[in-house]
């Protein structure tokens, strides 16, 4: 086995031992820390900053569809949050695409002045 595959299989063997409660934290910091490091600045803003402030209050079927979201390619998020593309079928009816839809418009994470705040506040510097 590779060393990946040990540290996955470490990975699920204690997460499997984790009480309820410290395992849907755990996910949650998880996918908090996914939407912040994406890997390009704009979407880390735009999904970090929705993360900080959303995730932790979501219910578990919401964080089902989130994930979902987050599997997707950084780029292809960022273009459907943005509506620069249309959303592909799988995404159409998720009801948190369309908040974080509606999240990037309200927010105004493309004013420089905002971006700056938004960068700062989600601890994206």
């Amino acid at each position: 086995q590779t060393i990946k595959q040990n540290l996955r299989a470490r990975h699920v063997q204690i997460e499997a031992q984790m009480d309820p409660a410290d395992k849907d934290v755990a996910r949650r910091k998880r996918m908090i820390y996914r939407s912040k490091q994406r890997g390009w600045l704009e979407a880390d803003i735009l999904m970090g900053s929705w993360a900080v402030e959303y995730v932790p209050t979501l219910s578990h079927a919401q964080l089902d569809e989130y994930e979902t979201i987050l599997n997707e390619e950084t780029i292809d998020i960022f273009n459907y949050i943005t509506g620069k593309d249309a959303l592909p079928e799988r995404l159409q009816n998720l009801a948190l695409m369309k908040d974080l839809q509606a999240y990037a418009l309200r927010s105004k994470v493309f004013d420089p002045i905002r971006y700056a705040e938004i960068k700062k506040t989600s601890n994206l510097t």
